[in-house]
């Protein structure tokens, strides 16, 4: 559709809304865009390829004559008719006058793939069209928490402490002895210990060391809380919010089915449920209690017939021996078909075993485990979620617990943060909260087989 613009504006429609008008143009229009092509013909007018970045078609008419056209021109066109023969893609413009915009000192260097017009444009303009999905999704996401009364707020990115947890790696900044932030965590539950209610955080974050088709080091996350609530409000927002923007995405057929190749994807709801303890038990044959020693465990993996992990140069953890079974033998096997020819389910995990609570409280019911919950999506995990651990004293030895962990597998260790405790001291509400890398979200909403697809930057490309 075309726009209004101010009269400083050079364009008045973008050449795809120009070329889908179907009446008679009565007013003047104007084209901007770039000269993408030239194909010199020996009997006849060169074809000059016009690209806008959204759309092209082919040049014609005398006042091409009129100028002298190098490969790369950022141009002005002044359309006169449009013509589109039956085996004609793209189509061609008639225009009645150009006008040369901007001239790049070199003409051809935008067709290089170390071009970012290149970058963005190629495989049929792909890069464009996941960046526009992006900006929807965004939109998307915060109407979405709008309509159940959250409120946004925007949490620092240069905080004390950037989370202890042991696979985390910070960004320090000096001077002044901060870190680029990991997660809102902290100040988001100083807000929910202030008073707020429902909160989500919508912005990036950054964790050295992540690379890979699922991770970069700096991401954009999407994290909420709210108090008063178990860990399944929280579950139940993730299923909404993935449902919902299933339905919503571009080309998709209004229901939250989504695709992973030729595999459907059923993104409706109820999603189901699965504990840690029983798909263990289901996919590795490991008997699995919680709160078992390492020895215990060991023994538990062995007795299912699995090898425990080669000796490294330092002593095997919990942990380590459980995500070397979990990793391998479960989460292939969490986004398997409910028929051998239905579509794909996702899974919340919930119920995780007591060594890795992280800021999770225990299971009233089981002490053994903790209310953690993950969902999982055609075998990839999308949130980390919590019923919130509010014990200040039970949060500091946590802390302190992987503070020193962290010096003995010779990780650097970050200080505590010492307001986050204060806050738990002076009171937070029972609360839970859950953390969403978007990136993977839309990865998984668009088929994107890497996270670079749906950044306007990886960071191999700064």
């Amino acid at each position: 559709m075309s726009t209004s613009h101010s009269h400083a504006e050079l364009y008045t429609h973008a050449l795809a809304d120009y070329l889908a008008q179907k009446e008679p143009r009565s007013q003047p229009a104007a084209l901007c865009g770039r000269i993408a092509l030239i194909v010199e013909a020996k009997a006849a007018p060169p074809r000059v390829l016009f690209d806008d970045g959204q759309a092209a078609c082919f040049l014609v008419g005398p006042a091409l004559s009129a100028v002298d056209l190098r490969l790369g021109d950022f141009v002005r066109v002044v359309p006169q008719a449009v013509s589109l023969a039956p085996d004609e893609t793209p189509p061609c413009l008639h225009i009645a006058a150009l006008e040369v915009l901007a001239r790049p000192t070199d003409g051809a260097q935008f067709l290089r793939p170390t071009d970012d017009w290149y970058r963005l444009q190629k495989n049929g303009r792909r890069r464009v069209q996941l960046l526009a999905a992006r900006a929807s999704l965004l939109s998307a996401v915060r109407r979405f928490f709008a309509e159940r009364d959250f409120i946004e707020i925007e949490a620092p990115l240069l905080v004390p402490s950037p989370g202890l947890e042991l696979h985390l790696a910070a960004f320090a900044t000096q001077p002044g002895g901060r870190y680029l932030i990991t997660s809102p965590e902290y100040q988001c539950k100083r807000l929910l210990a202030g008073g707020l209610r429902r909160i989500f955080s919508l912005g990036k974050v950054f964790r050295a060391g992540e690379a890979g088709p699922h991770h970069n080091p700096e991401f954009t996350m999407l994290e909420w809380y709210r108090a008063y609530s178990g860990w399944q409000a929280v579950a139940h927002d993730v299923a909404a919010l993935c449902a919902g923007l299933a339905a919503l995405r571009p080309g998709g057929d209004g229901t939250p089915r989504i695709f992973r190749g030729e595999q459907v994807i059923d993104l409706s709801l109820p999603w189901p449920m699965l504990s840690v303890r029983a798909a263990m038990a289901r996919h590795a044959g490991v008997t699995l209690r919680g709160d078992e020693s390492l020895d215990e465990l060991a023994l538990a993996v062995t007795s299912a017939g699995h090898a425990l992990p080669p000796p490294g140069q330092s002593p095997l953890t919990w942990d380590e021996l459980f995500f070397h079974i979990f990793l391998d033998h479960v989460e292939p096997k969490l986004f398997a078909p409910e028929t051998t020819t239905g579509p794909l389910r996702p899974v919340i995990l919930h119920d995780w075993p007591l060594p890795l609570c992280a800021l999770a409280r225990p299971c009233p019911e089981d002490p053994a485990v903790v209310e953690r919950f993950e969902a999982y999506v055609a075998g990839l995990e999308l949130c980390n979620g919590f019923g919130e651990l509010c014990d200040p004293a039970e949060q500091r030895r946590r802390l302190q617990h992987d503070a020193d962990e962290r010096a003995r597998r010779g990780l650097p260790v970050y200080p505590l943060d010492e307001r986050f405790l204060q806050a738990l001291s002076s009171g937070m509400p029972p609360s839970s909260g859950v953390a969403l890398g978007l990136d993977r979200l839309l990865m998984l909403l668009s088929g994107a087989e890497h996270i670079r697809d749906v950044l306007p930057f990886a960071a191999d490309e700064l």
